[in-house]
């Protein structure tokens, strides 16, 4: 099958021959604790042990299983609400104990299932010994791991079908966030980042689609998929620096379908929680209340789903009642964009220090710390706080650059930003970032903005508040308003060219990876990708199917920039782009310059010395003609 091949390698059959040899027991209170050893495979070489948590009890009990040992509360939180707490001795050495399953690879020499797979291998040998156990529920197995075992947690209920619930926690990339959202516009752990720091986890031909990501001829929605309709709950943190609120609700909403074609709608849950990766004691009871409802232990249903994104097309339907209509012919753009509500000027001009707070979430997202810079709060907005990093030396104004960032909605801006920034200051520009509505620490602001403001559109706030930052930017007296330009990858590359397209400040606009024609979109990013899955422009939703009938496109955006100067960054194996038809759309546009990099869409090292090349070209010419 597609995920042996591809994913976990070659697994081999259950072994038929299974042996439990009790090595001790032994009470800790009133509960029985049980060590066993389960032998098995060719001429019995294989072992596992296993250890049982068993609490006083009348009759079988539901089974809390995972590779977590006991210098970790997994077991013991379950133990203390009335299941067997089963333990297998199959997980990474770091966490203190031998990895069992290290032998499997000299026991079935052909067979070459991964480290991952053999962990997951090892819960099921797990589940035979219990399935020979009095005192366990068949009805009730749950499984249950943390990151790397959260990934092994749901290989293994999706090859073995008598694990009858899961609960991974965290596992993120190659659990509960698809590939195709781990790319780097996304800033999670990519395929190349996972195969290259974690090689023995997957099988190493999944390397081949590091940067083709949709090349992978299934995704982790397949993978869950094979668990439904058997209970799942998917969580995470949406402010860990490798998890994805978007990712993971994209995942949630593509199973929901399996799960009610199948009849079972309850046995699905999302819970996406604050805070770092690790869990608390908190975290863990509350994924035993999930398996509670699941197995009807208590009266009360699977909690709600959690969405900190949230948004669908269909409730932004229903919250602006808007139906298609004709477009203003003389204005497309700012149709598209919305109707930005009546705002008075923040931080209002009173000559006095104004506070703007990040909230709660500053404890997570800190400035890019370096000895190389300054760094200076800057107030934009409503009521909001970019961070400007200067030189540690200048004479004079100085040209700013206006940071804008990609898909990073569980990290913002300061994701991988500190050597652009450090090269940056270095060559004598200020930098001014922030963080986009719906990223980082804004990252819970976008849930109910179309509740809030219904003809309004995100892009359009990104916009509004990108001007604001300009305004404010602007009257530093370190900076040179003049030289102002905007620099946006992916995400940040679209709005870095439609804000430009309302604000003339801007004297040079930098997009790298950040777009593609529309109106001619087949196969790459298109219209939906704005109206029905980022929520950027919903009203572009009701040419979905039909994009050329589109009233806005790109070369739209390019006439109302008029003379300034442009960069495009098109590389060449962009599965998001029309490198092709971008360059025939920007033919007509002798302001705009085109480069294409052998690459996959990324920022990196070579890529941004082209832009940053680019900008002291801009930057010398201006000077001399002033």
């Amino acid at each position: 099958m597609q995920m042996e091949h591809w994913l976990t390698g070659r697994i081999p059959p259950a072994p038929d021959n299974l042996r439990a040899i009790v090595t001790a027991e032994h009470r800790e209170g009133d509960i029985t604790v049980r060590h066993v050893r389960l032998e098995f495979g060719p001429n019995h070489r294989g072992s596992l042990r296993v250890q049982l948590l068993i609490p006083p009890h009348h009759g079988p009990l539901p089974v809390f299983l995972t590779n977590h040992n006991r210098m970790r509360p997994w077991a013991a939180t379950a133990v203390a609400r009335g299941y067997l707490g089963v333990i297998y001795f199959a997980a990474d050495p770091d966490y203190g104990f031998e990895d069992d399953s290290d032998k499997f690879i000299e026991l079935y020499p052909d067979y070459d299932f991964s480290c991952l797979a053999r962990w997951a291998w090892a819960a099921s040998r797990a589940v035979d010994y219990l399935y020979t156990l009095p005192e366990v529920d068949r009805r009730y197995i749950a499984l249950s791991g943390h990151s790397r075992n959260g990934k092994q947690a749901v290989l293994a209920a999706a090859f073995d079908e008598r694990i009858t619930a899961v609960v991974p926690s965290s596992g993120n990339t190659g659990e509960g966030n698809p590939w195709r959202y781990t790319s780097d516009p996304f800033a999670t752990e990519s395929i190349e980042q996972i195969t290259g720091n974690f090689p023995h986890w997957f099988h190493p031909r999944l390397r081949f689609f590091a940067g083709r990501e949709d090349k992978l001829p299934f995704d982790q929605n397949s993978v869950l998929a094979l668990i439904a309709p058997r209970r799942l709950l998917l969580t995470c943190s949406y402010t860990e620096e490798q998890g994805s609120d978007f990712g993971y609700e994209q995942n949630f909403r593509a199973l929901q379908s399996v799960y009610k074609f199948l009849g079972a709608p309850n046995n699905l849950g999302l819970r996406l929680r604050a805070g770092y990766h690790a869990t608390t004691a908190g975290d863990i009871e509350a994924y035993v209340d999930f398996l509670d409802a699941a197995f009807g232990r208590v009266p009360e249903p699977v909690p709600n789903p959690t969405f900190v994104f949230g948004y669908t097309f269909e409730n932004w339907k229903r919250a602006s009642g808007e139906t298609e209509k004709s477009y203003p012919a003389n204005d497309r753009i700012a149709w598209a964009i919305g109707t930005e509500p009546p705002q008075v000027q923040f931080p209002p001009k009173y000559g006095f220090h104004i506070l703007t707070a990040p909230g709660w979430m500053e404890l997570l997202y800190q400035p890019v710390k370096s000895e190389k810079m300054k760094t200076v709060p800057v107030p934009f907005g409503v009521d909001l706080r970019a961070d400007l990093y200067l030189p540690l030396k200048s004479e004079g104004k100085i040209p700013l650059v206006i940071w804008l960032h990609p898909f990073t909605y569980s990290t913002g801006y300061s994701e991988n930003a500190k050597d652009p920034f450090e090269e940056l200051t270095r060559r004598g520009y200020a930098v001014l970032a922030f963080d986009q509505i719906g990223f980082g620490t804004r990252v819970e602001h976008a849930k109910n903005f179309y509740q809030r403001y219904p003809q309004w559109s995100l892009l359009g706030k990104m916009i509004a508040d990108t001007r604001a930052a300009i305004t404010a930017a602007s009257e530093q007296e370190t900076i040179d308003a003049s030289k102002l330009y905007l620099v946006g990858y992916s995400l940040g590359g679209k709005v870095a060219l439609w804000t430009s397209a309302f604000d003339e400040r801007p004297a040079a606009i930098v997009s790298v990876a950040g777009i593609t024609p529309l109106r001619t979109s087949v196969g790459t990013e298109g219209v939906r990708a704005y109206s029905h899955l980022h929520g950027l422009l919903p009203r572009l939703g009701f040419y979905a199917d039909r994009p050329a009938d589109l009233p806005v496109d790109y070369d739209d955006i390019f006439q109302k920039i008029q003379d300034r100067k442009v960069l495009l960054i098109a590389p060449t194996h962009d599965r998001y782009a029309d490198s092709e038809a971008l360059k025939s759309m920007v033919q007509r546009f002798k302001n705009v310059e085109m480069l294409t990099p052998a690459d996959f869409n990324r920022f990196p090292q070579p890529t941004q010395k082209l832009v940053f090349d680019w900008l002291d070209r801009q930057r010398t010419a201006s000077s001399k003609s002033q």
